[in-house]
This record gives C-alpha cells, sequence and structure tokens, in this order.
C-alpha cells in the first residue's frame, strides 16, 4: 500500500517534468503527414532550445501536405522558419528581419544544396529537414562568436533516448521490479503457511 502510494505520484511528477520541459523550447513543429518521429521531434526542440539561449532565435519547421488554401506562414522577426510543402515539391527557408541580418541568402542556399536537396532527392525527408535545421543553427550560433554543442543528426541523436530518458527508464523498470518481487514474495509465504496449515493432502491437521 505504501509503495503505490508513493509510485503513482512519482510518475505523474516525472510525466509533467519532462512534458514541461517539451512546452519550454522554444520552437513550433507543424508536419502534417508525420514526416518526423517522436525523437527527431524531441532532437528538434533540443537544438531550438540551444540556438534560442545563445541567439535568442527561435525555430518553426512547417511540413505541409498541400499548401493549397492555407494561410501563409511568416516568421517572427526572431524566428527562423523552414517551410516546405511536398504536392507542390517546394521548400524555403524564411529568417525574421533580425534573423536574416546573422544569415544571409547565399549561406542559405549553401546549406540547402549540401543538406537538404541531397536527401530530399532520395524521399529521406526526416533526415534532410534534421540537417538542414542543425547547420542553419550552427551558423547562427557561430554568427555570436558561440559554438553549438547538440551534436549533428547523423551522429544518431534522433534514433535514442538521451541520459534523461534512459535514466527515466532505468528508475520505473526498478521501481515495477521491486514491486513484482514484493507482491511474488508475499504470495509464497502465503501458500507455504497454507500447505503447512492442511497437510500434505489437503486435510487440515488436528491441533
Amino acid at each position: 500500500m505504501l509503495f503505490r502510494s508513493f509510485f503513482c505520484p512519482f510518475l505523474i511528477l516525472i510525466t509533467l517534468c519532462l512534458w514541461g520541459n517539451a512546452l519550454s523550447a522554444p520552437i513550433q513543429i507543424l508536419d502534417e503527414n508525420r514526416i518526423l518521429n517522436a525523437s527527431q521531434c524531441h532532437y528538434l526542440e533540443k537544438l531550438a532550445l540551444e540556438l534560442n539561449q545563445k541567439t535568442n532565435f527561435s525555430l518553426a519547421v512547417v511540413l505541409l501536405d498541400d499548401s493549397r488554401n492555407k494561410r501563409e506562414f511568416l516568421p517572427g522577426d526572431n524566428e527562423l522558419m523552414l517551410y516546405t510543402a511536398f504536392k507542390q515539391q517546394q521548400h524555403f527557408v524564411r529568417p525574421g528581419k533580425k534573423v536574416g541580418q546573422s544569415l544571409s541568402r547565399a549561406t542559405i542556399e549553401d546549406l540547402q544544396q549540401k543538406f537538404l536537396f541531397p536527401e530530399y532527392k532520395s524521399a529521406r525527408y526526416d533526415k534532410g529537414t534534421l540537417l538542414l535545421a542543425y547547420h542553419l543553427a550552427k551558423k547562427l550560433v557561430e554568427s555570436k562568436g558561440k559554438s553549438l554543442s547538440v551534436e549533428p543528426p547523423e551522429s544518431g541523436p534522433d534514433g535514442s533516448l538521451n541520459a534523461a530518458g534512459w535514466g527515466f527508464v532505468a528508475v520505473v523498470f526498478s521501481l515495477l521490479f521491486f514491486a513484482l518481487y514484493k507482491r511474488g514474495h508475499r504470495t509464497r509465504t502465503t501458500t507455504t503457511c497454507t500447505r503447512f496449515r492442511h497437510g500434505r493432502f489437503g486435510k487440515r491437521l488436528s491441533p
């Protein structure tokens, strides 16, 4: 009973902390076709958080199935937007007014040619999006005389949990193992006592 009263609030607290951390990331993601999986979205959130901390710029990723009859997506002054409409085969990098002062059009086009278009031609839209976002963020951070500590996506962060994620998994499995062990131990103790009271063939022994 004591374990249950502790375990449920603990899980709720951890979930709220992780959820709150995700909401605090300065990024907007609109992905109509679910091109990006959960871990890739987490990677973009981590990238956007460091970008914001070191440059005060935010990141937006808009991946539309069809741009017709959609409102126009425009970045804020401090926002860098990656925009793709798949049916129209359109891709734009739209820097806000202040972002454009630190990132030239020539640099954007060069990074698209190197990292985005080769992946898009092979239908690896998720990898192309992450690669371009990373290298754009890296250029912006470097323009402020700083360095980006987030690893590039080709190093494998998009398919694995981070250290905090693995720690959370380890804690949950440890608590579950402890609960199952205690339950099994109580069951074995009850069974042993019952057999002792009722004898070898199930008949109750005389006191």
